[in-house]
């Protein structure tokens, strides 16, 4: 992929972003007037992750949505304009991440629409768009991690079919328990705490590697850390329910992510 395809990509994605940004806060706002935004009225014995602060608040399952929209838009811009003549694999797969992360936008048309108890085509496409982001977000994150050599250039376009592949055939395969839609605004579906735990220990052993590539080179990065940090507060706001979760993940996301690319853009500015 050329430094010039990319920068289309990210400015298409950039653009996207900002367009889901202001139709979703013109959505919520006319919702809101109207008094047609519909919170969930039954909740499901559904436990939720351990490590997720207890307690539910429905206006802070919406703050956590329009941090992934915020987080898209401002990170996409960031790494347009400060990459925008650096050949680097690693933001090629950082931008898939950020792909994965505007997916979870479309929970938001559940209570925008009152979708909590119908079954439609748009309900089941939701569903499966949410599993896809999932699937592309971490394994892009894994790739960005082990992937990025100078000697993977060659290899990014197969590299990127790969993700793709990988990730709509699990959107495809996992079933979906349309008939429940958790109070985060996300369908159920099957072995949901499995996959859980699998992208966990994805997300692990990409940060695993980072810190040994670090130590094996002698060097005292910090994008190991900022890498930690942001894939925690990924998971965090893709399940949080309560106002300590959204922060906590809204700010192990923006702060990881600021300490990843900044360290990533030292890195090529001394090359």
């Amino acid at each position: 992929m050329t430094i010039k395809s990319r920068n289309i990509f990210l400015l298409i994605l950039l653009v996207t972003s900002l367009c889901f940004l202001l139709t979703d806060a013109t959505l919520l706002f006319y919702n809101l007037y109207k008094g047609t935004f519909i919170p969930p009225d039954t909740f499901f014995d559904q436990k939720m992750p351990f490590f997720f602060i207890k307690g539910y608040r429905f206006s802070a399952v919406i703050f956590s949505l329009f941090i992934f929209l915020i987080y898209v838009s401002v990170w996409i811009y960031y790494i347009y304009v400060q990459f925008e003549k650096t050949q680097s694999t690693e933001i090629i797969f950082f931008a898939l991440f950020l792909c994965g992360c505007l997916t979870e936008s479309v929970r938001l048309y559940i209570p925008l629409f009152n979708l909590w108890h119908s079954l439609s085509t748009f309900l089941i496409f939701s569903g499966r768009l949410v599993i896809f982001g999932r699937t592309l977000a971490p394994l892009a994150l894994l790739f960005d991690g082990v992937f990025s050599g100078i000697e993977q250039r060659q290899y990014v376009e197969r590299n990127i079919l790969i993700l793709f592949v990988v990730s709509i055939m699990t959107a495809l395969l996992i079933p979906l328990d349309t008939a429940v839609v958790l109070p985060n605004c996300c369908i159920r579906w099957g072995e949901g705490r499995a996959f859980l735990i699998l992208r966990i220990l994805v997300l692990t052993t990409t940060a695993v590697s980072l810190f040994i590539n670090s130590f094996m080179l002698g060097n005292k990065e910090k994008a190991p850390y900022g890498f930690l940090a942001l894939a925690a507060g990924y998971e965090i706001c893709c399940y949080t329910t309560s106002y300590p979760a959204a922060a906590a993940g809204c700010l192990l996301l923006f702060a990881g992510t600021a300490v990843y690319l900044g360290d990533l853009h030292r890195q090529y500015l001394w090359k």
